[in-house]
């Protein structure tokens, strides 16, 4: 249907390693994202870009989610879908270029607001939720010094309702789906 907000929305799972999109297969993803060395289909980073990715991710990683955070999201991403807002973006944007250019984007505020986030809590979350919804499931023994480890209570928070987990997923899964590129 739209492509718009999902260069927001995904981009930021979507720079960590796709997570949010492939919840199933948790295993390939944390490994690929730090280093971006596999991205067939991502274009090169520079090597700052990858310092800063790695840095983003890490403080993204250890973001302190609010309990209500999964529920707020979808709704959030559902509202944005329905307002056809669709904001430019670019691969390698570090969390900062991704929060002030959400708050640049016409129309966007209240939706966050109505939500309960600012533009900085809502991408601050979104990737904290994905990377953490991926990390989250590592086997033990897949588990190494280069995957971090997600912070304890940010888990909890996931896995204490898996239905909206599953939806917030599906909402990033319809939005990602039309997109004809």
């Amino acid at each position: 249907m739209m492509n718009g907000m999902k260069k927001i929305a995904l981009a930021t799972a979507l720079l960590a390693g796709g997570i949010m999109a492939q919840p199933a297969a948790p295993a390939q993803t944390p490994a690929q994202a730090p280093t971006q060395a596999q991205g067939t289909s991502r274009p090169n980073l520079t090597p700052e870009q990858v310092t800063t990715l790695q840095r983003d991710m890490n403080t993204a990683l250890h973001y302190k989610l609010a309990a209500t955070v999964v529920p707020r999201l979808t709704s959030a991403l559902k509202s944005i879908q329905a307002a056809h807002i669709q904001p430019p973006g670019r691969l390698g944007m570090s969390l900062e270029e991704q929060i002030d250019m959400v708050g640049k984007v016409p129309g966007l505020e209240p939706i966050l607001k109505t939500n309960g986030f600012t533009p900085r809590e809502f991408v601050m979350s979104l990737t904290c939720v994905g990377l953490t919804g991926s990390l989250m499931n590592v086997p033990p023994g897949q588990a190494s010094s280069t995957i971090p480890t997600p912070d304890a209570a940010n888990v909890a928070i996931l896995k204490s309702n898996p239905q909206q987990l599953q939806d917030l997923i599906a909402v990033l899964r319809a939005e990602h789906q039309p997109d004809a590129q």
